[in-house]
């Protein structure tokens, strides 16, 4: 209970750190990013869709038959590249922002390392409990066919952490940065809403748990200034609940 109050007491002095330089009005800039997450998430919802892919299947020879599945989810991967990396970095340099300043260098010492290691530990034992359910083993892996053999398997989770990369760019880099000077720590709460829309399509148990890693993911990286524990926060998960699945239906290969 010590160790929680004295979390407790350095999230409320973050905050009320960031609420003092916060200046609490929107401006053009952020008007911009509200209209720039509009615009990128139809652009990651309907551009890799799997009729897109069979129209352009049909007009280029783009990969074997054999492999049709995972070309599809590569082009929803690009698309989700596209929404959540392309246009949010082409609407920084139009408005002569540096992207040194959102949150893509490496992070230094162990300090930062610690919160999402202590994170990570129960999320584990909670995915392996669920890997049991039926309703966890009809999803997972996205991509059906990523047990017939270590190619499918290995490129599938490659492309699966290149979405994981772009989501937490637009989420937890774009959208909180953007809006930091505005907003303070507040600005997690407007990322909340589109990252928890994003779930809907999973399990509600998903969905929920999504506000739940977004207010954690979000906080640190505001606080480390940095997306790659969260990237590879969510990447180590996934193959996790992936490669689980695979094991409880008999189709690792």
């Amino acid at each position: 209970m010590q160790k929680l109050k004295e979390t407790y007491l350095v999230i409320l002095e973050d905050y009320k750190k960031e609420e003092a330089l916060s200046t609490g009005k929107l401006g053009l800039f952020e008007w911009g990013i509200f209209l720039v997450t509009c615009l990128s998430l139809v652009v990651m919802n309907f551009t890799g869709t799997p009729s897109n892919f069979l129209w352009l299947s049909q007009h280029i020879d783009v990969v074997p038959a054999e492999y049709w599945e995972l070309g599809h989810l590569c082009l929803w991967v690009l698309s989700c590249f596209l929404g959540f990396v392309c246009i949010p970095i082409i609407f920084l340099k139009l408005t002569k922002r540096s992207l040194a300043d959102y949150y893509l260098g490496l992070p230094k010492g162990q300090a930062h390392w610690t919160p999402y290691i202590v994170c990570l530990i129960p999320v584990s034992l909670i995915v392996v409990w669920v890997s049991y359910w039926p309703d966890f083993q009809a999803i997972y892996p996205f991509y059906s066919l990523a047990g017939r053999s270590w190619f499918d398997l290995i490129a599938w989770e490659l492309a699966y952490g290149l979405q994981f990369f772009a989501l937490e760019f637009f989420f937890r880099a774009f959208l909180l940065e953007s809006l930091r000077k505005a907003l303070g720590y507040g600005a997690i709460a407007f990322m909340l809403v589109p990252y928890c829309m994003i779930h809907f399509p999973k399990t509600a148990a998903e969905s929920l748990g999504s506000v739940v890693a977004g207010l954690i993911l979000g906080y640190l990286a505001m606080k480390g200034r940095s997306i790659w524990g969260g990237v590879l926060v969510h990447w180590f998960i996934a193959v996790e609940m992936d490669v689980l699945s695979l094991i409880q239906t008999g189709k690792l290969p």
